[in-house]
């Protein structure tokens, strides 16, 4: 199993209705692509850090599965044509569950 979480934070000169938007078709991924499985996200409630705003946690079954929705077409059309215009910066990774096979080798990006 291969927890995958992104925190980020919107830019804040965006128009109204942006941010919800992005966020409501976040909430389609997990229909979308059914490797995923425990989805959860929401609001930062953090006292501590308050950088970023949002953030979401899945699981994948394998780090295959993982990089199979990572680099499907609908996935990183997502990205470039609705995420890069809205969201000011993140974070991401991803984590083998205790146990689990060594992750697949690869370069840096």
């Amino acid at each position: 199993m291969i927890t995958h979480i992104l925190v980020f934070r919107f830019r804040d000169d965006l128009p109204p209705g942006a941010a919800e938007s992005v966020l409501a078709e976040l909430e389609t991924f997990p229909s979308r692509y059914p490797a995923m499985r425990n989805w959860r996200s929401g609001v930062n409630v953090s006292t501590r850090d308050t950088s970023m705003t949002h953030g979401f946690v899945v699981e994948f079954p394998t780090e295959q599965d993982l990089l199979d929705y990572l680099h499907s077409d609908s996935h990183e059309r997502f990205v470039r044509e609705r995420w890069r215009p809205v969201v000011e910066r993140q974070a991401i990774v991803s984590l083998p569950t205790a146990g689990d096979a060594q992750p697949i080798e690869r370069g840096h990006r």
